[in-house]
């Protein structure tokens, strides 16, 4: 039952992981822009979100992704710390 749990802890960072990179390919520029650097914040906002291939969605995926990841990583590293002071292996 351990390892199960260990199983499913660490297919969920994994999986997480996976939401943030689409995410990422969601909510990004893919498109080369001339004079980047140029732009006020305002208006890059406002190119990135007409330009990106579906921009909030890609927002929400990486924050869920971020979300995700951070729970399963705390907790398989809260168990990790739990079985190394109780004396257990995993």
């Amino acid at each position: 039952m351990k390892n199960q749990i260990n199983t499913y802890l660490f297919s969920g960072a994994v999986f997480s992981l996976g939401i943030i990179v689409i995410g990422y390919f969601l909510w990004t520029i893919l498109i080369p822009i001339q004079d980047l650097d140029m732009m006020s914040d305002a208006e890059l906002y406002r190119v990135q979100q007409e330009v990106a291939l579906n921009y909030p969605l890609g927002r929400f995926m990486l924050y869920l992704g971020f979300f995700l990841f951070t729970i399963f990583t705390f907790a398989l590293l809260f168990k990790w710390i739990y079985l190394r002071l109780k004396g257990t292996d995993y």
